[in-house]
């Protein structure tokens, strides 16, 4: 009986969502002042515009297309090549101070190497063609391993490379020297203030040292 009851409430409810453009208005919801979370994957109460509503449950899409997949792996990639940075650490220093008010240093560097470098797929294959070119790459990747970072990739992603840590860290290592050559205030310190094209393992021991706590 109270099953039915149950399956009554869920029909009727679902029959006012379908003409109520998506939710209601409840003002006692399940015979009670105020509801909030998920009944029993039918159902979903919460305040919307200092009401309470209620709105049929719904899995939120999360199509897995090639195109999200490549950006999901350049932005997934930079979040962790940040994740070696202490926040109270040298790096994380010079990075607040090259980042606008309001944001975090985190999200800075992936939106400058999105707008930079990462424009499209074919610019991040190029980017860490770049990277492989180098003639620190097997250093940068030694070190890269050193401060615990690790290949990144989503099978559904349509283009061919992964990110791995080896680009992390030469990516870190961009950012620092770009913000110099942008503004001589900014990073102004070994080993950002040298050319990235002529790194050598010694500079790459520089830049993981200002990962850690001050």
């Amino acid at each position: 009986m109270i099953k039915y009851l149950i399956q009554m409430i869920i029909a009727h409810f679902f029959f006012v969502l379908h003409n109520q453009g998506g939710f209601a208005k409840v003002t006692g919801p399940l015979f009670s002042i105020s509801a909030s979370g998920k009944i029993a994957d039918a159902m979903v109460y919460f305040s919307w515009k200092g009401l309470s509503v209620v709105r049929e449950w719904k899995v939120p899409a999360n199509p897995q297309t090639g195109a999200q997949g490549d950006t999901r792996v350049m932005l997934g990639g930079l979040g962790r090549a940040c994740s070696p940075v202490n926040k109270l650490s040298q790096f994380a220093t010079y990075a607040r101070e090259t980042t606008p008010s309001g944001q975090t240093w985190v999200s800075e560097i992936q939106r400058y190497m999105f707008a930079t470098y990462f424009t499209d797929a074919a610019a991040f294959a190029a980017h860490d063609a770049e990277e492989g070119a180098h003639g620190a790459h097997l250093d940068f990747d030694v070190r890269a391993l050193e401060v615990g970072l690790a290949h990144f990739n989503l099978a559904y992603k349509a283009m061919a490379t992964q990110f791995t840590r080896t680009h992390m860290l030469y990516c870190m290592a961009k950012y620092g020297c770009d913000m110099y050559l942008n503004d001589n205030t900014k990073f102004n310190a070994a080993p950002y203030t040298k050319a990235l094209a002529t790194w050598v393992d010694a500079d790459i021991v520089l830049l993981i040292a200002d990962f850690p706590d001050i």
